[in-house]
């Protein structure tokens, strides 16, 4: 299996009202913030929990045909 990849970016062309948007690219996702919406140190921890989830097996990223995922309380 190739290896799998989630990163976070800091973008200004998000949708109104939206502070995160999660993009499906070919090399894995990539999650849009807006800036201002969190602060480096927070993003910096995100980005580092998202290598440490991927790495090690505990997330992986998989095409569902555009759909969330069901919600679980």
């Amino acid at each position: 299996m190739e290896s799998q990849k989630c990163w976070l970016v800091w973008s200004d062309d998000l949708p109104d009202g939206d502070v995160v948007v999660p993009v499906k690219t070919k090399d894995g996702l990539a999650i849009a913030c807006r800036p201002g919406a969190m602060t480096q140190q927070t993003f910096d921890d995100l980005n580092a929990a998202a290598r440490h989830l991927i790495g090690v097996g505990i997330v992986s990223i998989t095409d569902n045909g555009g759909k969330p995922p069901e919600r679980r309380e």
